[in-house]
């Protein structure tokens, strides 16, 4: 019975069975008592009211009609054929009796009316209906059939199959409800049908605290998923475009199918619409749409079922009938999937932490033994998760392959994780209700002899950072020592990371001493300390902890605390801490000043700039040519690297420039194989990937991608799916030649330039100017007035300067009102050292002048009123004439 399809049965293939009990431990926790909704009062009213044999026995058809009619337009939330209701009353009579009389099995009687061409099985009722009708023979023990209460059943790993029988599918789905019950005899049915549906819609360890919709009992979409796919369909293809652009022959059949539908010849019209649309995908999608079709049916069924829909979705959604097809298909493709990350964190939940508070209650043996699932669940698999990630995305690539520290990472207890079981020798409890996951150097004797990047779980909340105790005697000496010597330049590696701003410092055996650290001096005597920490502490009741997001956020303090773990691994620190500190080659540092200096640029400019970075990671410096806006991008991004080369790509698009080149892509080479050449293609990264790799490694140091003449290449070529990713970064794609899983590091930063004025240039779509922040950068005489009384001009007449500003200014006031302020002249034309008459004219006659006739369309005879002794009037001096030598 292929349309009994898994609904959510992508929840199936990606997700790792869970555990039964530890989950309804959960849920009695979470949830004090399933939400009630009309449809659960529609199902345990009909027994008395219209669901019995003597209503059945008793009432003529126009009553039956409208009571079914009535529970139909409960239970579904989007019902396509109340009509068949009246037309089929007899029949219907029939397999409502047999569904409450008949001897045979329930599941046998189920599937008489719900498989296509069965005895009782009515064309237009499907297994939404039959779904609650059965609920309601017995509320109180039978399960509510529908796709997210099996989607529940089959990730408890009590549905293995979904078979295309509905005898035996609901069969096995009353198996697995009893399974539930028998492990939780306190639950109702009700409760059960809830917590079934909120464990099928788990994302993390936490059971879903919102109530089950509607549409969780239907087999079909809701009403507001219709909705959505209508404004997806309008988004890709306007109405009235489609009208404009159908051909007649589409036209004619779509006639001929109202024509059809509105004389009852339902054949006929659904001829028409198929030879409108002959694309069978459509055909193959509305089993998912309505529940009542299916294939096997006969054309005039088909034709009647498909005419209700469609009169419902015309009139219901103001659907246009050249829409029809394309909304069928857009409201059942499947929900898009997050492509699997590599050592996936599951997230803890709220029981972590209440398992671990019984633990500090001096529980026994016995007491595990009763609950060995949950703290397996609860607690083992997120610590397990937890470290490989972190191992996996940080430890290993950027702690042992860049900085060469060979920690130890295994996720077993004695290596990176602690041991559940305490060994005190039977002096208080068995069990350790703190665990850690600790990350220290192998060469070691264990984890207590070295400083550690560490995790600390405990029943108030997660612990992370940098730890330093009192049995790592060797380990303390060397960073005391170094903290000493060297306290200024850490100082300002960890200020440069924004330890001071993010992290708290600790002290004591517990690190229960908070201490407050602001300076060099404080560093010292803080690190004087026999049992340190410095990190963060996230409280149990936040929701990062329920997320993979805290792998993120713990790899980057991690990468923060680098410096100081760099104090206690390394004899001579200073290499590391000089370039985590930003420190150019004995140069001044390139901070605020330095920018202003540079740019002429405010204060209060660039803080609108880091605004806009924190709202969306990519920003386009867009003008006319001659503003500097390359300058810029180049000195913002030396200001966000703290003047860091290596942290900084430029790449400049042009109409050739490619995928291959930015993301990856295949590339021939000749490698020497047994002394003979052979070709291989390898796929090898772009500049994109490779700068990703780089800054995921590094993540507490921005990372800057300056992209010049943005425009000028083919975008949606050039970025492809990763457009995506420019505003998910949270999330992955699969690269098409790798086929690995990427996404965009938090940390790394887009600055793009655009010449709005380029004709050659492409004209960005509404999708990706939408992924970035646009800055306009104006002609600004302000900035070159700046400029030129830094750099004082070579001309013996002490007025040339101004007169330079206001030939600059009147010229593009004169352009901006003839032919648009898209048509002027950037200031940095005028930028030039030891500017005088001679070298004025050079540039307006070799930069200005062409800019100018490019403008004017080439029209040489309109250039005359744009020179300068035009624009100042007999008393500006004016630059050479086009055939005066620049030197006479």
């Amino acid at each position: 019975m292929n349309r009994l399809r898994h609904k959510t049965g992508r929840v199936r293939d990606r997700r790792q069975l869970l555990p039964l009990k530890p989950l309804i431990e959960l849920y009695r926790s979470a949830v004090s008592a399933p939400h009630p909704d009309p449809l659960c009062d529609a199902i345990r009213t009909a027994p008395a009211s219209w669901l019995n044999v003597a209503f059945l026995d008793t009432a003529d058809d126009g009553r039956l009609a409208g009571a079914i009619s009535g529970f139909m337009s409960a239970v579904n939330p989007l019902p396509f054929h109340l009509g068949v209701v009246e037309r089929r009353a007899p029949l219907l009579r029939h397999a409502l009796n047999h569904v409450l009389r008949g001897q045979d099995p329930l599941p046998d009687r189920l599937a008489r009316c719900v498989t296509p061409g069965e005895v009782y099985a009515v064309p237009g009722l499907g297994p939404t209906f039959w779904a609650a009708v059965v609920k309601a023979l017995d509320p109180a023990r039978l399960p509510f059939w529908s796709p997210a209460v099996e989607a529940g059943l089959t990730r408890l790993g009590l549905l293995p199959e979904l078979p295309a029988d509905t005898r035996v599918r609901f069969e096995r789905v009353m198996q697995g409800f009893e399974a539930v019950g028998t492990a939780a005899p306190d639950l109702s049915a009700w409760a059960i049908d809830d917590f079934l549906i909120r464990v099928g819609r788990m994302t993390s360890r936490e059971i879903p605290t919102e109530p089950p919709a509607a549409a969780d009992r239907s087999w079909s979409p809701d009403p507001e998923r219709i909705r959505a796919a209508v404004r997806e369909v309008r988004t890709r293809s306007p109405l009235r475009k489609r009208i404009r652009e159908v051909d007649s022959e589409t036209t004619a059949a779509l006639v001929r199918f109202q024509a059809a539908a509105r004389d009852g010849d339902f054949e006929t019209a659904w001829d028409a619409f198929r030879r409108a649309f002959p694309d069978a995908r459509w055909e193959h999608a509305l089993r998912h749409l309505d529940d009542a079709y299916s294939p096997s049916l006969s054309p005039t069924d088909r034709g009647r079922l498909w005419c209700e829909v469609a009169a419902v979705l015309r009139e219901r959604f103001r659907i246009h009938p050249l829409e029809l097809a394309d909304v069928v298909l857009a409201a059942t493709a499947p929900a898009e999937v997050e492509e699997p990350i590599d050592a996936a964190f599951g997230g803890f939940c709220s029981d972590t932490f209440a398992f671990l508070d019984d633990l500090s209650a001096a529980k026994g043996k016995e007491w595990m033994t009763d609950r060995r699932d949950r703290y397996q669940f609860v607690l083992r698999e997120p610590l397990v998760e937890l470290c490989e990630a972190l191992a996996g995305r940080y430890v290993l690539p950027v702690l042992g392959i860049e900085y060469g520290w060979d920690l130890e990472a295994a996720a077993r207890p004695g290596r990176a994780l602690t041991s559940i079981c305490k060994n005190d020798f039977g002096r208080s409890g068995p069990y350790q209700s703190v665990q850690w996951i600790t990350f220290y150097r192998r060469e070691q004797e264990n984890r207590r002899a070295d400083a550690q990047f560490f995790i600390r779980v405990a029943a108030d909340g997660v612990r992370f950072g940098f730890h330093l105790g009192r049995s790592a005697r060797e380990a303390g000496k060397q960073f005391r020592r170094n903290v000493q010597e060297h306290a200024e330049v850490i100082h300002a590696a960890l200020a440069a990371g924004g330890v001071f701003d993010e992290c708290r410092f600790w002290a004591g055996d517990d690190l229960g001493s908070q201490v407050a650290v602001r300076t060099a001096a404080d560093l010292r005597q803080w690190a004087a300390n026999k049992t340190l920490g410095v990190g963060k502490h996230i409280p149990s009741d936040a929701p990062l902890l329920r997320r993979d997001e805290l792998v993120g956020e713990i790899l980057l303090t991690f990468d923060r605390l680098v410096p100081a773990f760099a104090c206690a691994a390394e004899l001579d620190p200073r290499p590391l801490l000089s370039r985590r500190a930003g420190a150019t080659d004995g140069g001044p540092p390139f901070d605020r000043a330095a920018f202003t200096r540079e740019t002429f640029l405010s204060d209060l400019w660039l803080d609108r700039i880091l605004g806009l970075l924190r709202l969306k990671r990519q920003l386009i410096f867009q003008g006319v040519p001659g503003t500097g806006k390359t300058h810029v991008g180049r000195c913002l991004a030396r200001f966000l690297t703290r003047d860091r080369a290596e942290n900084v790509r430029l790449v400049q698009f042009h109409p050739a420039y490619s995928y291959e080149e930015f993301v990856e892509g295949i590339r021939v080479r000749n490698v020497e194989v047994n002394g003979r050449s052979e070709v291989t293609y390898p796929v090898e990264d772009g500049v994109l990937c490779a700068f990703a790799e780089q800054a995921a490694h590094r993540p507490s140091e921005p990372h800057v991608l300056v992209i010049d003449e943005f425009n000028r290449g083919n975008l949606p070529r050039i970025f492809g799916e990763l457009l995506y990713l420019l505003e998910y970064r949270d999330q992955a794609v699969t690269l098409p030649y790798s086929k690995r899983s990427f996404r965009l590091p938090e940390n790394l930063l887009v600055v793009a330039t655009m010449n709005a004025a380029d004709r050659s240039a492409v004209a960005l779509d509404q999708a990706l100017r939408r992924r970035f922040s646009f800055v306009e950068m104006p002609p600004d005489p302000a900035i070159l007035a700046g400029w030129l009384e830094r750099h004082p001009p070579a001309d013996p007449e002490e007025a040339f300067g101004p007169r330079v500003v206001r030939v600059f200014e009147e010229l593009n006031r004169r352009l901006a009102r003839d032919l648009g302020p898209d048509r002027q002249v950037g200031h940095s034309f005028f930028m030039v050292p030891d500017l005088d008459a001679a070298k004025l004219a050079v540039v307006w006659e070799h930069h200005v002048r062409p800019l100018l006739l490019d403008y004017l369309g080439g029209r040489h005879e309109r250039l005359a009123q744009y020179e300068p002794e035009q624009l100042l009037g007999d008393r500006g001096r004016r630059p050479r004439s086009r055939h005066e030598p620049v030197g006479g």
